[in-house]
């Protein structure tokens, strides 16, 4: 449960699995050696940045500033990771709800992200105890199948001691800290909001979909799409993988190879500079043997337009 079933959402599925499903029919796998030629020299400037303060909406960060093979200037922004504060998760979240409510949008964010993974945890042992016998009983735990009810049992157990002292009402508001966060700016809440999705019942397919699921999901996923919008926009790294999965797939948007060929051009253009492993150039090669010429360099063009927005390159663990 918790942390492993959102992948089995469709939301989940869409904007994640999609890209793994259409990497796998290309036969590709990413590149270790760069394939396009990267400025040599070190970068300019590498700027620490201090600790956020209370109040402060910015993660703790450093910045680069490197020249990628298409001759732009990119800053590369490396953001530090906004884990939760260390020990039970109710005590992350007797830490972060005062700073929360006293506007810290990244304490906001954090505290979202936590009281997702109690969001189905019994807040009293005595709907533990129900919770448990009824999966060994029925060898389902709510929607899902359960192979391996013990298993099952320590994971629920060990869930329920780290978020014993969070109030139930508490748990289910997850969803409204992350979207502060989300509508302050905070590009980590951005591209993880899809990814926290309500309780709910949902299908697999919007086709299969009874009238009200579908105008939920379909409601979902178009803020999924309003919320990677804007983290683009702001410079993320990973928003330009999301789209470029998203063109080539042409499940949540329609399916644009230009737009798909620009994204993973600009998309390894950034990882080279960055020294990431995940390459493109074999991807890239192959898209190409399928486009016009022109096609190519309307995706070069608008490459250089994503490597050109100020905020770039922000790129978050």
């Amino acid at each position: 449960m918790g942390r492993s079933r959102l992948l089995l959402s469709v939301l989940a599925v869409l904007i994640i699995v999609l890209l793994a499903q259409w990497w796998r029919g290309q036969d590709q796998v990413p590149e270790t050696a760069p394939d396009a030629v990267i400025s040599e020299s070190p970068p300019v400037t590498v700027e620490a940045l201090p600790a956020p303060s209370a109040a402060s909406s910015v993660a703790r960060q450093t910045v680069e500033r490197a020249v990628v093979d298409s001759g732009i200037t990119i800053r590369l922004i490396r953001r530090a990771r906004l884990a939760p504060p260390p020990g039970r998760l109710a005590d992350g979240y007797a830490k972060l709800l005062p700073e929360a409510q006293s506007g810290n949008r990244l304490s906001q964010y954090r505290l979202g992200s936590l009281l997702f993974e109690c969001r189905e945890v019994p807040a009293d042992s005595a709907a533990l105890e129900q919770e448990v016998e009824a999966f060994y009983q029925t060898r389902r735990h709510g929607r899902w199948t359960v192979d391996a009810p013990k298993a099952e049992e320590a994971t629920l157990r060990h869930l329920y001691a780290e978020c014993d002292g969070i109030p139930a009402e508490a748990r289910v508001g997850f969803r409204d800290w992350i979207k502060q966060a989300a509508d302050a700016g905070i590009i980590e809440a951005q591209l993880n909001l899809p990814l926290k999705l309500p309780p709910d019942d949902y299908c697999q397919f919007l086709a299969e979909c009874a009238a009200d699921q579908r105008a939920r999901q379909e409601a979902l996923q178009a803020e999924a799409i309003d919320y990677t919008t804007r983290a683009r926009e702001a410079g993320s790294v990973a928003a330009l993988w999301t789209f470029a999965a998203w063109y080539a797939g042409g499940e949540v948007l329609p399916q644009n190879d230009i737009e798909a060929y620009a994204h993973f051009r600009a998309l390894d253009q950034v990882n080279a500079a960055s020294q990431q492993p995940q390459r493109f150039g074999k991807l890239l090669a192959g898209m190409k043997k399928k486009l016009r010429a022109v096609d190519i360099d309307a995706g070069e063009t608008r490459a250089r337009e994503l490597l050109s927005n100020p905020n770039c390159c922000v790129i978050t663990p």
